[in-house]
């Protein structure tokens, strides 16, 4: 059995930013049978910074308190600053995560730089 910490549980229980972006900036969209998972994040971009960030998500405890922190850091970021976030820095809001779970919750990374591509192919992107 895999043991979170209590930051982890906490986020998981009371998960920040649920929810869907109306005509976001960008959307990533990542489904797994494998994993059973299936998560889409969503981002609003205003001048080259992140505003908003949310998600719907099917998935573990990891999952979705890694989305539900990744969704708080983001807003203020630009894009640059977005991309540099990554699970070694996720894990450690969280007080870490059991090294079984990292695949999972690389989900949610995966997932917003997905958002970000699609943010940048709309042509709306401004350096970060």
């Amino acid at each position: 059995m895999d043991k979170y910490s209590r930051a982890t549980i906490r986020e998981f229980m009371s998960p920040s930013n649920i929810g869907y972006i109306d005509d976001p900036s960008g959307m990533g969209h990542i489904a797994d049978n494998a994993d059973a998972v299936e998560l889409t994040f969503f981002i609003s971009v205003d001048a080259g910074h992140i505003t908003d960030a949310k998600y719907r998500v099917a998935g573990c405890t990891a999952l979705i308190s890694t989305l539900s922190v990744l969704s708080k850091e983001l807003p203020g970021k630009t894009i640059d600053e977005a991309l540099a976030l990554d699970m070694s820095y996720l894990s450690g809001v969280l007080d870490g995560l059991p090294e079984s779970k990292w695949r999972c919750a690389g989900y949610a990374v995966q997932a917003l730089h997905l958002a970000i591509e699609d943010y940048q192919s709309k042509g709306e992107a401004t350096a970060g």
